[in-house]
Parts: C-alpha cells; sequence; structure tokens
C-alpha cells in the first residue's frame, strides 16, 4: 500500500513540504477502478469518433469522454460515501483512477489506432486505380503489413476490412499477428523515449517554471474538492449553458422543427474576389469548452495565438495581391506562412532546451554517476540514470529498426529526431503552458528535409515514410507525450508516490493497446470501414501515398516550395527576435508560441474562441482583479464540463441506438 496525501493542492500548484501532510492509503480498488474505466474509454471513444463520426471525443489532449467518465465516479463516489463510508474512495485514489485513465481515449484516438491500424491495409484497399500495386507494393516489406505484397490489390483481409466480413467467417487475427507485433516495437520504443522525456523535463517545468498545466485543472478541482465542485452554483451554471445548447443541437437532429444553434460558420463562402479568394480555409467554430480552458491560459499566450493566426491570414491576402498562393499539404495555410511555422518550432524547440540548460546539465552528471541521487530525484517516476539511458536505449532501437527497413542513418536521425525533439516538445509546451487542446502541427519532418523534392529520397524510403508520416508525424493530436506529462503533474498535486505511479502508469497504457486493439479491430470488421469515420479510414490512412505516388518514379520534378527554405529561417529568425524582446522588454505582449503555432489546425478551429476568452478576461482581471477572475473561473470550468459530459451521452446514443447526433466543434 502507498500513502499518499489528501489535502487539495496549493494554490499555483507549488511543492509543499510532504513530511507536514497528513497521509492515507490508496487500497487496490483504485487499480481496479481505473481498469474499468480504461475499458470503458476505450468503447465511448471508438463509438464516437467511429460509429457517430461527428464527435471527435478522444483525439484532444484532454478527452471529453475521460472527463466524462472522471464525472461519473466522482459523483458515484459521492453517492456511495452516503451509503458506506468505507466505500467510498480518497481523493488520492481518485487521482490513481484518473492517472491509469488518461492514456486510453489517447491511445484509441489518432494517438495510436486510428492511424496505425487502417492504415496497414488501406494501402491496399485503395491501390486500384491509383497504380499503387505498381508503385509502392514492390517496397512494401512483409513484416509490415497483414498482407502479401506479392499478391496485388484487394487481398481478402483488406477487402473484409473495408466491406465487413462474409457471413460465418471468423475475424482474421492471424495475418495481423506478425505485423502487430513488429510495428509494436517501434511504437513501444517511441513511448518509452517519451516516458524518459517526461522524467527529464518535469521538474524544471513544473517546479522551475511552474507552467500552469491548464488541462488538468478542472480534473484537479473534481477529484481533489469534489464537494466543493459539485455544490458550486457558478459551476453548474457554466454547465447548464453548455450542456443545454448540445441538447437542443441534439434534439434538432431529431426533430428539425427545433431551433439549431449554429456552431460554424464558413468564412470562405464571403470571400470571391480576389485577393480574398486566395486565403485558404477560414472559419469560426465556437466550443463553449474551448473558451472555459481558454480563460485559463495566460494572457499574452491567448492574445498571440489569435493575433499571429490573423497575421497569417493577411501575409496570404497580400501575397494573393500579386501571385497565387501555393497551397500546403500540412497545414490549413498557404506553403510560406506554414514554412514560417516549421522554422519557428525548431527555433522554439531549441530555445526552450536552451533555458533548461542547468537542469539538464544537472540531469546529465546524476546519469553519470557524477553526483549522488537527492531527495527532488525521487519525486520522479525512475531516476535520471535510467530516463538518460534509457532515452538513448529507445533512440537506438528506433534507429536501427528504421535501417532495417530500409531507412539511411541520416533519413531515420532526422525524422524521429524532429518528431521526438522537436515536434512532441512543443506540443507538450502548447498544452503545459497554454492549455492548447489540439497538438497538430504544420509540417512533417521531410517537409524540411526535402522542401518538396521528395523523389531524392528513393522508392523505398518513400514508401516506408507513407507509414512513418501516416502513423506519427503527420496528425499529432492525441500524443501521448502530453499526456505523461500532465499525469507527473497530477501526480505532484496530489501528493503520489511518483515511483508506484509509473509501473500504474505503465500498465493503463499497455491495457489501453489490448482493449482498443480489440474493439478496432472487431469494428470494421463487423460494420465495414467505409460505413464508419471516413477520415480515418480513406483519408489519413492513405494521405501519404497519395502524397508520395508522384515522387516514386525515377523522373525528375521541380520544387513544389522554392521558397520554402527562406520562408522556414524567416520564421525562425522572428522566433528568436520574439524571444529576446520577451526577455528583455517585461511585459512584452507577444508570444513566440503563438507565432509558432499560428499555422497548426488547433489554432485554425480555435482562434475565434481564443479571441471570445480574451474578450472576456481582460477586462475582467484588468478591472476586477484577481479576486474576480478567480471568482468566475468555476463558471468557464462548468462550461467545460457540460461540453465533455454531453459528447460523452450523446456518443452513447449513437453506439447503442445509432441514432443521429450533434455535430461538435472539435473537427
Amino acid at each position: 500500500m502507498q500513502k499518499v496525501a489528501v489535502t487539495s493542492p496549493p494554490e499555483g500548484g507549488q511543492q509543499t513540504d510532504r513530511t507536514a501532510l497528513s497521509m492515507a492509503l490508496v487500497r487496490p480498488r483504485a487499480v481496479v477502478v481505473g481498469t474499468m474505466g480504461i475499458i470503458a474509454l476505450c468503447v465511448i471513444v471508438s463509438a464516437g469518433e467511429l460509429v457517430a463520426k461527428n464527435i471527435q471525443i478522444g483525439m484532444m489532449q484532454l478527452a471529453p469522454a475521460l472527463v466524462g467518465v472522471l464525472f461519473v465516479l466522482v459523483l458515484g463516489n459521492q453517492v456511495l460515501g452516503r451509503l458506506a463510508l468505507r466505500w467510498k474512495l480518497t481523493p488520492a485514489e481518485l487521482a490513481v483512477a484518473f492517472i491509469l485513465m488518461i492514456p486510453a481515449p489517447m491511445i484509441s484516438s489518432r494517438g495510436l489506432m486510428e492511424r496505425w491500424l487502417p492504415i496497414q491495409v488501406g494501402v491496399n484497399y485503395y491501390a486500384p486505380g491509383n497504380r499503387w500495386d505498381v508503385l509502392f507494393f514492390p517496397h512494401i516489406p512483409n513484416l509490415l503489413v497483414p498482407w502479401d505484397p506479392q499478391k496485388g490489390a484487394r487481398q481478402d483481409v483488406a477487402v473484409w476490412f473495408y466491406e465487413r466480413l462474409p457471413a460465418g467467417v471468423p475475424l482474421p487475427w492471424q495475418p495481423w499477428v506478425v505485423p502487430l507485433l513488429v510495428w509494436l516495437i517501434l511504437i513501444l520504443a517511441v513511448y518509452a523515449a517519451f516516458f524518459c522525456m517526461t522524467v527529464i523535463l518535469r521538474k524544471h517545468w513544473v517546479e522551475g517554471e511552474k507552467l500552469a498545466f491548464p488541462l488538468v485543472q478542472l480534473p484537479l478541482e473534481m477529484m481533489l474538492q469534489p464537494q466543493a465542485f459539485l455544490r458550486n452554483k457558478l459551476m453548474w451554471a457554466g454547465f447548464t449553458v453548455s450542456f443545454g445548447l448540445f441538447l437542443v443541437n441534439g434534439l434538432h437532429q431529431w426533430i428539425p422543427t427545433v431551433p439549431e444553434v449554429r456552431l460554424n460558420i464558413q468564412l470562405n463562402q464571403f470571400f470571391t474576389d480576389r485577393p480574398w479568394n486566395q486565403l485558404s480555409y477560414w472559419a469560426i467554430w465556437i466550443s463553449p469548452a474551448a473558451i472555459g480552458f481558454f480563460y485559463l491560459m495566460p494572457t499574452d499566450l491567448l492574445f498571440s495565438f489569435w493575433f499571429f493566426y490573423l497575421l497569417g491570414k493577411a501575409q496570404e491576402l497580400i501575397a494573393g495581391m500579386y501571385t497565387d498562393n501555393v497551397p500546403f499539404e500540412h497545414a490549413a495555410f498557404a506553403a510560406h506562412v506554414a514554412y514560417q511555422g516549421a522554422g519557428a518550432f525548431v527555433m522554439l524547440a531549441a530555445l526552450t532546451l536552451y533555458s533548461a540548460r542547468h537542469h539538464l546539465r544537472h540531469v546529465w552528471l546524476r546519469a553519470r554517476g557524477a553526483v549522488p541521487p537527492d531527495e527532488v530525484e525521487q519525486r520522479e517516476m525512475f531516476s535520471y540514470r535510467v530516463a538518460v539511458w534509457g532515452l538513448v536505449a529507445s533512440l537506438l532501437v528506433i534507429l536501427l529498426w528504421a535501417r532495417y527497413f530500409g531507412m539511411t542513418w541520416q533519413v531515420a536521425l532526422f525524422h524521429f529526431g524532429v518528431y521526438l525533439f522537436v515536434q512532441a516538445i512543443i506540443m507538450a509546451r502548447c498544452t503545459a503552458e497554454g492549455g492548447l487542446l489540439i497538438t497538430e502541427g504544420c509540417f512533417t519532418p521531410m517537409d524540411i528535409y526535402t522542401f518538396g523534392e521528395r523523389q531524392m529520397l528513393g522508392a523505398r524510403q518513400l514508401t516506408l515514410l507513407s507509414f512513418l508520416d501516416g502513423i506519427h508525424t503527420r496528425d499529432l493530436r492525441g500524443m501521448l507525450f502530453t499526456g505523461l506529462m500532465d499525469a507527473q503533474k497530477v501526480t505532484e498535486q496530489a501528493r503520489l508516490r511518483a515511483r508506484q505511479v509509473f509501473w500504474w502508469l505503465l500498465g493503463g497504457l499497455l491495457l489501453s493497446i489490448v482493449v482498443a486493439l480489440v474493439i478496432q479491430m472487431w469494428l470494421p470488421y463487423r460494420y465495414g470501414a467505409i460505413n464508419l469515420y471516413s477520415y480515418v479510414y480513406s483519408g489519413a490512412s492513405i494521405q501519404f501515398f497519395r502524397e508520395n505516388a508522384p515522387f516514386m518514379e525515377a523522373v525528375t520534378t521541380k520544387r513544389e516550395y522554392p521558397n520554402g527554405p527562406l520562408f522556414t529561417v524567416v520564421g525562425a529568425a522572428v522566433c528568436a527576435l520574439l524571444s529576446y524582446l520577451r526577455w528583455r522588454i517585461s511585459g512584452f505582449p507577444l508570444h513566440p508560441l503563438g507565432y509558432a503555432m499560428a499555422p497548426s489546425w488547433g489554432i485554425v478551429v480555435f482562434w475565434f474562441s481564443m479571441f471570445v476568452a480574451w474578450l472576456i478576461k481582460v477586462p475582467l482581471v484588468r478591472y476586477g482583479g484577481m479576486r474576480i477572475y478567480r471568482l468566475f473561473r468555476p463558471f468557464f470550468l462548468g462550461l467545460i464540463f457540460g461540453e465533455f459530459l454531453s459528447a460523452c451521452l450523446w456518443s452513447l446514443v449513437a453506439w447503442f441506438w445509432q441514432l443521429p447526433t450533434p455535430t461538435f466543434p472539435w473537427p
């Protein structure tokens, strides 16, 4: 049994003296409850995203499904406490259950399953008419797919996946076993690297920079102060607004005479003349939950996100006066804006690691054994020595795996180096500092390696990258690294012993993989993937085969984005300048993270919600001070809670009764 504190977290998340805290036991039933929650989450996420299709309930960095299940646990726990006090879970035990469940919605959604399974069969099913059997099949290793690349397109294992199993035919597990195990070597090595990076960075971000971790504030309120949370009238007012909104929109799907509240306005339809018609995708999405989260965000970062988004649109407008904007495949922006984002990502990652240099030196000395472990290191999930050498070992496994399947050392090192130490770090920073709900970038590593001249990679590498980009680097939503950082924050606030939390979290991760795998193998073979969510099965799963096909033959092509290198350098320089100005000028309002993320899908979707939250928060804080800000905080937590719980309930409606549901504003 483990002893943990049950007191509420101190203001600002600062560490307090543990010896002064009362302690309580964490009983095994907390793990049992967390295990049941994992199974429920895998079902709910699969229902909402794949069956209902318009409720993306698991792909955000704090999944609505996770909040919904946590609410059921908290409410049920309060009822149990009234029946028999000994049955009631302590706040620490609720925290343990929550930590176990963190990976489940991510793994069930974009974080793994919705990319890993379809990509292995999509290229075979959609090969006819695309010549993919000629272009890609000769270069696909047998170990990576559940079909034989030498036997042509539309093999049974792929056709049945997309069109459902014939009557009486069992699910074909046998051809899947080997490719699943081979891919798991890479996937688990990446996850091991994430665990190690979490341990290495935690102290600097949590205790050094004291980042706010806005995404875990609502769960912490629910777990550590459940009675105060459930009895707060302002919270229930916010809940009523958002829950009622989606109740009305859901009823509209069943009864058209019930009015619908539109939460999405496509702006491009209003701008048809040049240069306005050169603007890329531009829309207003209104999400009460997003407004609630962004209310918790630092004001300068909140301003920077929507300001730099609109500045990017202005750049498109100016460029459109003189030439046609070049669209970019991996961002909802023109290429010259997207490449600025890529350069800013690289620079910001370098500056983030540079700012942590003293801490990283401290970690390195302990990893070498030059300095003995101290009390601070005992608060990590495992020692710095294990973290550093574990990261090295993980990278070695990743590189050897990529090299074995045909990637050169240089390309493999660049690809996974950018993914782990640029994209992953910046995405985690976005959630830890800014509470960004969607962590999707605006480029892939190969975008800044080839700048459009992809034929330089050769057919074999392009084939492997068509799988790797689809699984890892293109759509970063549901990235596990951010969830692990949030788990560390919850561990600290709930006064849990990190060494034991690691094993619980690891167990929750592995169980999530198994449960989600079974469900998302059964669903397409039972219903047919072509009848499920199209983005997963006929969009993202074949995106890079479609993009790379023109470069698979030995034909010289011109660079797609000739100014890509220039704008990448511009982005890096602007990011460096913004960082310098924030260092030199107190209160400088522009944040480099806002500039880097401006072309990303998360800002494209939520820029207007950010603007609304900023309009509300700035006058509240300016004229009412922090007292008024804290007073209204429960209302905005209620907005989050209402929308997320509503999404869970509508997902279950779609799963059990196949009824239409409202569209939730998280495309």
